[in-house]
């Protein structure tokens, strides 16, 4: 098993290879004058946007659509890059150092922003601008970065000891905010707020720390089962979940627990050892992973289950014993650790930012990290033809080859079909999709691309002009097992630089709400639930969306004073189809990345897909080993 969470919500994507139409926007889909030529200020639908992914569809679904005639002149560089993203910029920085210091390099992607899923989202709101991100949110234990990553971070002027400074962990004690639960009344009966802990077995402290440091500590949440809208017999079932007895241990004993661990769900477990088929103590139970691992539900494995701390199993160390695997015991926690603060106001697009500018140096002006954040970028900047690198964006690649001599690459832009030729060739993107346009991939490796698959989720930044329901209501972070959004929270309170937002509860804040679209009593293997949430998420549109975060905002601050048509400014849904990274996905048996990112030619394997990792330090290494297999022309 390897570690899957939210942190570093993915990194380079090149494509979304998704499916259906999108329905006119709603109520919130207007971009203002401000973001005129300027993606960050766009609101509405955003992430897999429209116009973004419909050429891939063609193409995966189609197998070899007619995209006409090569438009124009067939440009010529030394490296061609498919992706903009963390893993295709770095990538782009490397080539020079390594292979070739005045390389021409062209990157394409198809997005109308680059970063990939490093997304910086941007509202006006009342004169001023409040950042946030659409997918990547911070560096996640960026002491275990490996020399490269790390590198390459102080390289491009990111200080990790301000970034833990910049975040104030005193904001959430000042106003006695702390976490809580969200019981829906579809689910549970009556709409229903409560500061609690977390259902899991971890430290509430622990828990906190991992997820928004700096929050109050909330009850346990076995302590708030009284209050909480549930019958007698579901408070029976939990209390015999929080206290696992002999038949939990039982469970593993003999020649099946290893068998039962690693090879069933975490709800068949609940069924079979304490009679649970109440459907919301199931989501209750297992929806806790929904933002940490894109999962839920039946796709929840006991393996899985047992690594996210899930209640009703036995002790770690006992199933270490029992089972001989010294992985299943749990990790000391150090109590002097702030956890996880090293966040940019707008995420790891911060990063983004700082190796674009690298690359592209007249995109924009500044001296530090902390500058880049208040500097808007000139996008006109980023595809010169008197600039050795340029950036191409809204530009999809439908296919690339070795040739004599390199590789090409041919394009979609405005519709046109066009054609670039250089040396060497890095795919940054999502590897799915590069089973798809590289044709001479030999069958088992496209195979295991396309095994390689998704996790698909839903980042909603909602920008209120106040969050004085918040603040009454003492609840900043939220589990909502049952609700559309499975997490709401207010944005990480960090200052940095020119951009020190107000926060006090009159003044505008930023919300995410998080979504894991999978169904959770959806059947089939993890891979049939991920296509069905990616079937649910592209099947749904913005107006949508929006009623989903009016209704939900509503029930958890309503009682508190929340009136959605005052309160909320704007709202951004940040869809990805194509999430994070399934790092248990196998091809014959073993990890699908293994044989995905093998090298083809000139052209060579980038993205955290190589890695089979969903973090950014794995989108950095895996830009550094495709440069370095070019350097040594191995």
């Amino acid at each position: 098993m390897h570690d899957i969470t939210r942190r570093d919500f993915l990194n380079g994507l090149a494509w979304a290879g998704i499916s259906g139409a999108l329905a006119p926007l709603g109520a919130f889909a207007a971009t203002g004058p401000a973001a005129a030529g300027y993606p960050p200020a766009l609101t509405g639908m955003r992430g897999a946007h429209q116009g973004a992914f419909e050429s891939a569809h063609a193409l995966a679904w189609g197998g070899k659509p007619d995209f006409g005639p090569v438009s124009g002149p067939v440009e010529q560089y030394d490296l061609i890059i498919i992706g903009a993203g963390i893993s295709g910029l770095s990538a782009a920085l490397y080539y020079r150092d390594l292979v070739k210091a005045d390389a021409r390099i062209l990157i394409l992607d198809n997005h109308d922003d680059f970063g990939g899923h490093a997304k910086r989202n941007e509202f006006g709101i009342d004169g001023r601008t409040l950042l946030s991100y659409g997918g990547t949110q911070s560096f996640d234990d960026p002491a275990s970065y490996s020399k490269q990553a790390a590198a390459l971070l102080r390289r491009v002027g990111i200080n990790l000891t301000r970034l833990e400074d910049a975040y104030d962990l005193g904001f959430f004690p000042r106003y006695k905010l702390s976490s809580g639960i969200y019981y829906d009344p579809a689910d549970f009966g009556r709409a229903t707020l409560l500061r609690s802990g977390l259902p899991t077995s971890s430290p509430v402290a622990a828990d906190i720390r991992g997820w928004v440091p700096g929050l109050q500590l909330p009850p346990s949440f076995a302590s708030t089962l009284s209050q909480a809208p549930l019958s007698s017999a579901q408070r029976s079932k939990l209390q015999q979940v929080l206290s696992p007895g002999k038949a939990a241990m039982q469970y593993f004993q003999g020649d099946q627990g290893e068998q039962r661990l690693y090879g069933q769900s975490y709800l068949s477990f609940l069924r079979r050892v304490y009679g649970i088929e109440d459907k919301a103590l199931l989501k209750l139970l297992s929806m806790t992973l929904a933002e940490e691992a894109a999962l839920g539900g039946n796709g929840v494995s006991l393996a899985l289950a047992q690594e996210g701390g899930l209640l009703g199993l036995p002790d770690g160390n006992w199933l270490a014993r029992q089972l001989d695997d010294d992985s299943l015991a749990p990790d000391d926690e150090r109590e002097d650790d702030e956890g996880y603060v090293y966040h940019f106001p707008d995420g790891n697009a911060s990063l983004a930012r700082l190796l674009v500018q690298k690359l592209v140096p007249r995109v924009a002006r500044f001296d530090s990290a902390e500058q880049c954040l208040s500097t808007r970028f000139d996008y006109n900047q980023l595809d010169r033809p008197d600039q050795p690198v340029r950036i191409r964006l809204s530009s999809m690649a439908v296919q690339a080859d070795n040739q004599s001599g390199g590789t090409y690459v041919r394009y979609l832009q405005n519709g046109r079909l066009h054609e670039a030729r250089a040396r060497h060739t890095v795919m940054a993107g999502w590897h799915m999709m590069a089973a798809h346009i590289i044709p001479s991939l030999s069958p088992n490796q496209k195979a295991a691309m396309r095994a390689n698959i998704k996790m698909p989720l839903v980042y909603a930044q909602v920008a209120l002009r106040n969050w004085q329901p918040i603040a009454r209501s003492g609840v900043a972070a939220a589990y909502c097992p049952g609700s559309y959004f499975q997490y709401v929270q207010m944005d990480f309170p960090v200052s940095m630089g020119a951009y020190q937002p107000r926060r006090a509860p009159d003044q505008p804040h930023v919300l995410l709400m998080a979504r894991m679209p999978c169904p959770p009593f959806g059947e089939g293997s993890v891979a049939d639930l991920l296509r069905q949430g990616r079937a649910d998420l592209l099947a749904t549109d913005f107006a949508q969306f929006e009623q989903q975060i009016r209704q939900q905002l509503t029930g958890m601050y309503g009682p508190h004073g929340f009136d959605a048509n005052k309160q909320i400014a704007a709202i951004t849904v940040n869809r990805w189809p194509h999430g994070y990274v399934y790092e248990d996905a196998l091809y014959q048996g073993k990890p699908a990345h293994l044989l995905a990112s093998k090298r083809h030619g000139n052209i060579v394997m980038a993205n955290a897909d190589a890695a089979g990792r969903a973090y950014t330090d794995a989108a950095i290494d895996m830009a550094w080993r495709a440069v370095q297999a070019l350097k040594a022309g191995t």
